[in-house]
C-alpha cells in the first residue's frame, strides 16, 4: 500500500498572465514540514554590488520636536533619530536602501542613512502639494497626484510626468510604479530599470476604479463596470467581472493584495469583499464591517487595516476579513491650532504604520493584522539620543524635605548614604564626617592609641556601607548585523555579514530571509549559502540578530541577479566502470541545457568550487589517481555559454564513491525525477513527479527502507520498504511525489549493512 505522503502546499502567484511572458511566473511550491516566514524585499532592475542599509521598519517625522525618528517595525524599538529643521507638521518620510527623504508641500529634505548627516534639499516638481510616498524594492516614491508627477528616489533616480489628475499609486514586489490617469483612463507604469513612464492599458474613459500591486504585476478593479482587468507590460491581459459583487464608486480599493486577493471597502454599506484574481479563482467572499467612517485602507499582506480618522480609530482585519482588533489612534491635543490629520503607509517590510497628526504616536501594523502602538519622541525613554531636545534642564530641587529617619533605622547595606552631589542644597555643614571619609579598617576602632572622632554609637564600624555595586545593565535586543553583502557563486547566493552588537546577551542566531524562502543559522555564523533561486529575478536579503531578548532590526542586503538560465543538474548519475586500481568512471544523462549552448562537463572532487579534475564532452569521465579505500565526492555541471558570449555555470549533481582494485559488482543506488504526476492540491504538474529509485547489486532478496530529502524540507515523507530480486536489483517509480522545484534531492537506502546515500540533484518544473 502507498504511504501517506507528507508533502509541501503549493504557493502560486495571484497574477500569471494569459501568455504574456513578464507575467508569466514560476510556481512556487512551499515546504512540507515547516512555515516559512516571506518578506517581500525584492526589486528588478541591475545587480548593484553596493551595501544596501534599508532595514525593515519606518521613518517619522515628529514635528512637535522637529526630529526624525526610525521605528524598527519588529521590535516597536526607535533605534535612530536625525533632526531636520523648517520641515512643517503632516510631512511623510521615505526611504531607499541608502537615503531618507522627508516629503512636505514644499520641498523634499534628504539624509543618509548610514551616518544621518543632512543632505542639501532636492526642489519638488510641484509646490503647495504633499505628495503620496511609496516604497517598493529598495526605491521610493514621491507621486504628485493633482500636478501629475511622479519622482523615483535611489540609485536610478528620475522624474516622470504621466500629467494629472492621477488615482493612489501602487508599487509592485518587484518596484514598479502604477498609476491610473483619471481623465483619459491610461493606466501607466514605471519598472525599476526604466527611466521614463509607459501607458500600455487604458480603462474606459470616466470610469472610477482603483490600483492593486499582486506579487510583481498589478490589476485595476473598475468600480464603474465591476471589472477587473490583470496589468501587464503589454497592456491589459485580462478582464473578469465580479460576480455577484455590486460595489458602488465611492469604494476603497487596498493597494496590495492580502493573501492573494483584492481587498474592496463598500463603504456606503459596511462591507469587504475579497476578489480572487488568480487563474483559477474562486467566488469572492464578503464580510460585514463594523460601524465606522473608513477612509483609507492598505494590506500589509496578510492582514488589513482600515483607517477611521474621524473617529481617531484603526479596525484591523486577518486576510480572510475577520476582526482582529480595533486601536484608538493617540492625539495630542489640539493646542489652540489644528493639527494635520492620522494618516496610514506601507513600509518597504510590509508593515503598515498609522502616524498620528504630529508624529509622535505610531500604531505599527504586523502582517497579520495585529497592532503596537508606539510613542516616538515625546515621552519616549528608549531612545537617549533624542531626550534633550524634549527634556527640559533639571532645576535644584530646594523643596525636598531634610531625611528624618535615623540613620540606624536603614540597614546601611541597601541604602547607603548619599553622595554630597546628590544632597539637597543647605547653608548647614554636617556635624559629623560622612562615612566616606572614615579610613579606619574593620577590627581596629578600639586600639587605644587612637581617639575616636565619632562616638560608636552614631557610627558603629559595622555600619560602614560597602562601596555600592555598578548597576548591571538590562540586556536589551541585539543590534545590527554590520556590512551585509550578497554575491553569486555558481548558482548559489552567498550572504555574508559582521556581527552585530549583542547589548548584554549572547547572540543566538541570524535570522535570513527573501522573497521565496527563509532560514536560521547559528549566531557564530558570519555567511549563509542560499541554493535554488531564480534566474532574471533580483534578490536582496534581509537579516536580523536574535538574542535571548528578541530579535534586532533588520538590515537589507544589496540585490544580485542571475541574468542566465543554466544547465540543469545531470541525472542518474552513476559509477559506470570500477575495479581498476587508483581509477573509476562516472555516467550521467545529459541535462537541459537551459539559455546557454552546451561546452563541456566539468567533474571536481571534494568540493562543488574546486577546480575541475576532469573536463568531457560525452556524459562520461574517467577520472585517475585516486587512492583505493578512500571515499570521494564527485560534482558533475554542465558549462554553457549564453548568447553574449558569456560562461554560465550550470547545477551540480554529486556522488560519493570509493574506487577498488578488484572488479567487483558495483552498488548503486541511483536517484532521479520520474514520472510526472498529481497529487491531492499540493503538488500538480508540471512542478510535481514521482522521485525514481533504482538499486543496483545490493544483497538479494533483501528488505530495504527508503527515505527521500531535499535541501530545504529535510526528510519529507515517512519512507517506503520493500524487497530487492534474486539478482539485487530494485526499481522504485512511483511511491515519492515530490515538487521542490529548485532544490538539491536525493534518497537514503538503509539495509541490514548500512545505510547508502543516492546521488544529489536539482528539481526541475518538467522533464
Amino acid at each position: 500500500m502507498k504511504p501517506s505522503s507528507f508533502r509541501p502546499g503549493r504557493l502560486t502567484e495571484a497574477l500569471r498572465g494569459r501568455g504574456r511572458s513578464e507575467a508569466t511566473l514560476a510556481a512556487v511550491v512551499a515546504g512540507c514540514v515547516a512555515l516559512m516566514s516571506v518578506v517581500v524585499l525584492t526589486g528588478a532592475g541591475a545587480p548593484d554590488n553596493g551595501v544596501k542599509f534599508a532595514q525593515s521598519g519606518h521613518w517619522v517625522y515628529n514635528s512637535v520636536v522637529g526630529r526624525i525618528f526610525h521605528l524598527d517595525g519588529s521590535t516597536g524599538e526607535v533605534d535612530a533619530d536625525v533632526e531636520v529643521k523648517g520641515t512643517p507638521p503632516g510631512a511623510q518620510v521615505v526611504q531607499t536602501d541608502k537615503q531618507g527623504y522627508v516629503l512636505s508641500r514644499s520641498r523634499i529634505d534628504q539624509f543618509g542613512k548610514s551616518d544621518l548627516t543632512v543632505l542639501d534639499p532636492i526642489e519638488p516638481p510641484a509646490t503647495n502639494e504633499q505628495p503620496v510616498g511609496l516604497e517598493g524594492a529598495g526605491a521610493a516614491f514621491a507621486v504628485y497626484r493633482q500636478a501629475g508627477r511622479v519622482v523615483r528616489f535611489g540609485d536610478q533616480q528620475t522624474i516622470a510626468a504621466p500629467g494629472g489628475p492621477l488615482g493612489d499609486p501602487v508599487v509592485t514586489s518587484d518596484g514598479t510604479l502604477w498609476v491610473h490617469r483619471v481623465n483619459d483612463g491610461n493606466l501607466c507604469r514605471l519598472p525599476l530599470s526604466a527611466d521614463r513612464m509607459t501607458c500600455p492599458a487604458t480603462a474606459p474613459k470616466g470610469h472610477k476604479g482603483g490600483l492593486s500591486a499582486v506579487g510583481t504585476g498589478a490589476v485595476f478593479v473598475d468600480l464603474t463596470a465591476n471589472e477587473v482587468y490583470t496589468l501587464d507590460s503589454g497592456g491589459i491581459g485580462a478582464k473578469a467581472g465580479l460576480g455577484d459583487v455590486d460595489v458602488p464608486d465611492t469604494a476603497l480599493v487596498a493597494g496590495n493584495d492580502v493573501g492573494g486577493r483584492v481587498a474592496i471597502v463598500d463603504r456606503d454599506h459596511g462591507r469587504l469583499h475579497l476578489i480572487d484574481v488568480s487563474d483559477k479563482p474562486k467566488a469572492p467572499a464578503t464580510t460585514p464591517l463594523p460601524k465606522g467612517s473608513y477612509d483609507r485602507v492598505a494590506s500589509s499582506g496578510d492582514g488589513l487595516a482600515l483607517l477611521d480618522r474621524k473617529n481617531a480609530s484603526l479596525l484591523t482585519l486577518d486576510r480572510d476579513g475577520r476582526e482582529v482588533g480595533r486601536t484608538k489612534i493617540p492625539q495630542r491635543p489640539a493646542g489652540g491650532r489644528d493639527k494635520p490629520e492620522s494618516n496610514l503607509y506601507r513600509g518597504d517590510d510590509s508593515r503598515v504604520y498609522v502616524e498620528n497628526g504630529t508624529g509622535d504616536r505610531v500604531v505599527v501594523v504586523d502582517r497579520d493584522g495585529r497592532t503596537e502602538s508606539v510613542e516616538v519622541g515625546p515621552g519616549d525613554d528608549r531612545k537617549a539620543t533624542a531626550k534633550p531636545t524634549i527634556t527640559p534642564p533639571v532645576k535644584p530641587r530646594t523643596t525636598i524635605p531634610p531625611r528624618t529617619t535615623p540613620p540606624k533605622t536603614t540597614p546601611p547595606k541597601t541604602t547607603p548614604p548619599k553622595p554630597p552631589r546628590s544632597t539637597p542644597p543647605s547653608t548647614r555643614r554636617p556635624e559629623t564626617p560622612p562615612p566616606t571619609r572614615k579610613t579606619t579598617p574593620p577590627g581596629r576602632e578600639n586600639t587605644p592609641d587612637r581617639p575616636r572622632a565619632t562616638p560608636p554609637k552614631t557610627t558603629p564600624p559595622k555600619t560602614k556601607p560597602p562601596t555600592p555595586p555598578k548597576p548591571t545593565a538590562k540586556p536589551g535586543r541585539p543590534g545590527a548585523p554590520l556590512n551585509v553583502s550578497a554575491r553569486f557563486v555558481d548558482t548559489d547566493a552567498v550572504v555574508t555579514w559582521g556581527a552585530a552588537a549583542a547589548h548584554g546577551a549572547t547572540i543566538t542566531s541570524y535570522r535570513l530571509s527573501w522573497t521565496g524562502g527563509s532560514t536560521t543559522v547559528s549566531g557564530a555564523t558570519r555567511s549563509a549559502l542560499i541554493p535554488g533561486l531564480k534566474s532574471s529575478t533580483a534578490y536582496a536579503f534581509t537579516i536580523s540578530a536574535v538574542n535571548s531578548v528578541g530579535a534586532g532590526p533588520a538590515v537589507r542586503s544589496n540585490r544580485i541577479e542571475r541574468k542566465w538560465n543554466p544547465a540543469e543538474s545531470p541525472r542518474e548519475l552513476l559509477v559506470k566502470d570500477d575495479g581498476t586500481s587508483g581509477r573509476l568512471t562516472l555516467g550521467w544523462m545529459q541535462p537541459t541545457m537551459g539559455d546557454g549552448t552546451f561546452l563541456r562537463y566539468e567533474v571536481a572532487i571534494g568540493s562543488r568550487t574546486a577546480p575541475p579534475r576532469v573536463t568531457s564532452t560525452s556524459t562520461q569521465a574517467t577520472i585517475t589517481g585516486l587512492t583505493d579505500g578512500t571515499a570521494y565526492t564527485f560534482y558533475v555541471r554542465a558549462i554553457t555559454r549564453a548568447s553574449d558570449g558569456q560562461q554560465v555555470v550550470g547545477k551540480y549533481t554529486s556522488l560519493s564513491a570509493t574506487s577498488i582494485a578488484a572488479e567487483a559488482p558495483t552498488k548503486r543506488v541511483v536517484a532521479s525525477r520520474g514520472e510526472g504526476t498529481t497529487y491531492g492540491d499540493n503538488c500538480r504538474q508540471p512542478e510535481c513527479a514521482y522521485i525514481q529509485i533504482r538499486l543496483e547489486n545490493l544483497r538479494p532478496n533483501t528488505t530495504y527502507s527508503m527515505k527521500p530529502y531535499t535541501s530545504e524540507w529535510g526528510n519529507f515523507n515517512p519512507g517506503y520498504s520493500t524487497k530487492t530480486d534474486g539478482k539485487g536489483q530494485l526499481l522504485v517509480p512511483d511511491q515519492f511525489p515530490c515538487s521542490a522545484v529548485g532544490q538539491l534531492t536525493w534518497v537514503t537506502v538503509t539495509g541490514p549493512e548500512g545505510t547508502y546515500t543516492s546521488n544529489k540533484f536539482f528539481w526541475k518544473a518538467d522533464d
